[in-house]
């Protein structure tokens, strides 16, 4: 019962986020969202051919198979000197996770993720609270903020905010989180801060930001070092990871993995370094960029991705003037800004600021008709994952989001402005002022550890601003996917005031003592919610199973659906036992199994012959295989329910559990 606790909040906040996704219209994409694809795609077939698992493809013999072969390589050559910016590792994360249950899978994992975070600073923050607020909690997340549209986005902007979290459960909670979560908490920032560099700066800067906090609050010495060199041991993770990448590309291909000079174009943008340029290259300087100087040179990311050479310069120049521009970049802002730095500090300051109020959701919004139709979008990995996820029409506009933009900005710049004002109420109150005018704010009491936690999640946001405004240049959504944190330090700050013994709001226990619902609970039985969430477990292996054979083995969707039945009930099996029904069995582990599998087998009729029916009364879903499975599986959930009770898990009698032990 003790998991269980802990698990339905976590399933209740997954499932209210996917909720706001499924309202929302489905999972999105962005056109960096191929390029991350590409990339996890190589790294994993690459893997899975060094391990053996996998034979390598057959040198082309056809002249244009030859031909496209060289243009591939063509192209990859170009590629090293831009993709240093896009991890394989989250391409690795989205290739797998979408290959086995598409988008949706991708959508529900970053979900789960998200909830299972959310849960874990609910529970470490208010040990004592009622457990209804778990829910309020994961609520307001989901219901209330950003997140659910960056955990539908196909692109790693989510794991900016997983990263904050993460590094602020370890750095406040060390010693009420258990060591597994301790260890599962390392493992997901390291992953957090490999996706993309972004979170590796906004980590450190938090981290920073903590160690002052540990100092004012008073954190006990050997607590706040362990949980400073967790931190610092993700971040070194992350550094050797990437490096590690980086070499062996150029042990396989001979280029060395290189990023955009973003910087350089961002001073650029900002007016110092294009100033520069103008002064200094008429007098002979030989920077690579002086050969674009008569450009707009306005917008940093016309002069990075644009293809119109009338504003575009990394996209459309050479490969070596991309190597040069890259060699140069850190010598030529370090001139540029030395030529202004008050300009440069100006323009980085309103940077910074228009990042922040950039609070409202921009790309997981756009209306994918684009990239399936676009000349050169359509070509791409883009319309095969779009099309897998949902069917979009024959004139592809109907997968279109139903929020707007100007929706969006209304909707959660009013929360933002509703988080920012709760939590000012909070940190303001009389109890914590009062505290800190005795100075009795310190690590032991409570109402510290909120104001870090708080103080850090406005932190995370502000940092972020700084990281991705002033250093890359504003655009919303690098502030909307960490802007969700307010909506959590909102609701931290109310369930910090409802008391611990409001355990149950008092219409619920009005309610409860109603004669209906008191006759309903005493014929209710648990084990069947047992059971259910089971089940969940075992579609998931089922539909994982499923997917992997029809689209990556070949098998066509029934052989599919055996293969995946197979695998799915033998899991099912084993957590019953384990979980559901944990008492004295009236029969032996391999009867119970037979019988087990029987009654499985009839519900399987039930499942396959709905599954079946579901696609041939609607073809569309052969796309979308996990509906018609989904649909299934409910239909033989009653029916195995029944059987494994009464038949499969029986309970002993009485003189079989005392005896069973001495057999």
């Amino acid at each position: 019962m003790r998991r269980l606790r802990s698990l339905l909040p976590i399933l209740a906040g997954t499932l209210m986020i996917m909720a706001v996704v499924v309202i929302n219209g489905r999972p999105s994409v962005f056109t960096d969202t191929d390029d991350y694809y590409v990339e996890g795609r190589t790294l994993v077939l690459g893997f899975a051919q060094a391990i053996g698992v996998r034979k390598p493809d057959p040198p082309p013999t056809d002249p244009q198979d030859i031909a496209d072969a060289q243009q591939l390589a063509a192209d990859l050559h170009m590629s090293h000197t831009e993709i240093g910016a896009r991890s394989p590792f989250f391409g690795a994360f989205l290739y797998l996770t979408q290959k086995i249950g598409t988008l949706w899978l991708t959508a529900a994992v970053q979900a789960a993720i998200g909830a299972w975070l959310v849960f874990l600073v609910w529970r470490t923050s208010f040990p004592r609270a009622a457990p209804w607020t778990a829910y309020l909690t994961e609520a307001a997340v989901a219901f209330g903020s950003t997140l659910p549209f960056f955990a539908g986005f196909a692109m790693p902007d989510v794991f900016a905010g997983y990263a904050a979290l993460a590094t602020i459960l370890i750095l406040v909670f060390w010693e009420r989180l258990r060591i597994p979560e301790r260890v599962a908490l390392a493992g997901l920032l390291a992953f957090c801060m490999i996706v993309h560099t972004s979170h590796l700066l906004d980590t450190i800067a938090i981290a920073m930001v903590a160690m002052i906090g540990f100092v004012v609050f008073k954190a006990p010495r050997e607590r706040a070092s362990a949980a400073l060199f967790t931190v610092i041991g993700a971040v070194l993770v992350t550094l050797l990871v990437n490096a590690a990448y980086k070499e062996s590309v150029l042990l396989r291909t001979g280029d060395e993995l290189r990023r955009p000079p973003f910087l350089a174009m961002r001073v650029i943008a900002d007016g110092p370094g294009r100033n520069y340029l103008r002064k200094v290259c008429p007098s002979g300087a030989a920077w690579t960029l002086c050969q674009f100087r008569r450009l707009p040179n306005t917008n940093s990311q016309d002069m990075l991705w644009s293809d119109d050479r009338s504003k575009g310069i990394f996209n459309v120049t050479t490969y070596d003037n991309r190597l040069k521009m890259e060699q140069e970049e850190n010598s030529f802002v370090l001139h540029a800004v030395a030529s202004d730095p008050l300009g440069q500090v100006a323009a980085s300051l309103q940077n910074w600021g228009n990042q922040l109020v950039m609070v409202y959701v921009d790309d997981p919004l756009r209306n994918p008709h684009y990239y399936l139709t676009n000349a050169y979008w359509s070509t791409t990995n883009l319309p095969w994952l779009i099309n897998h996820a949902s069917d979009c029409g024959r004139d592809q506009w109907g997968c279109g989001a139903r929020l707007t933009m100007d929706g969006s900005a209304w909707l959660h710049g009013g929360l933002f402005v509703l988080g920012l004002a709760i939590i000012g109420w909070r940190l303001s109150a009389h109890d914590i002022l009062e505290a800190a005018g005795r100075r009795e704010l310190i690590w032991k009491d409570e109402r510290a550890r909120l104001v870090m936690t708080v103080g850090l999640l406005l932190a995370a946001v502000l940092v972020n601003a700084f990281v991705c405004g002033a250093l890359s240049g504003p655009f919303a959504r690098y502030q909307a996917r960490i802007t969700w944190l307010i909506s959590l330090g909102a609701v931290l700050s109310v369930v910090s005031v409802v008391p611990a013994t409001l355990t149950v709001p008092a219409w619920a226990v009005r309610l409860r003592a109603h004669p209906l619902v008191q006759a309903f609970e005493r014929r209710f039985d648990w084990s069947f919610i047992r059971f259910g969430l089971v089940g969940t477990a075992g579609f998931i292996v089922h539909a994982s199973v499923l997917n992997l054979m029809v689209y990556e083995v070949g098998l066509n969707r029934y052989e599919g659906w055996l293969a995946g039945f197979a695998v799915g009930v033998t899991t099912t099996l084993l957590l019953n036992r384990a979980f559901t029904f944990r008492h004295t069995s009236h029969h032996g582990p391999w009867r119970q199994a037979a019988i087990y599998l029987a009654v499985q087998g009839a519900g399987a009729a039930a499942n396959f012959a709905t599954y079946a029916a579901a696609i041939a009364i609607f073809p569309p879903l052969e796309r979308m295989l996990l509906i018609p499975l989904a649909m299934g599986s409910i239909a033989g959930l009653c029916l195995t329910f029944l059987g494994s009770k009464h038949l499969a898990f029986r309970p002993a009698k009485p003189v079989e559990a005392v005896e069973a032990p001495l057999s």
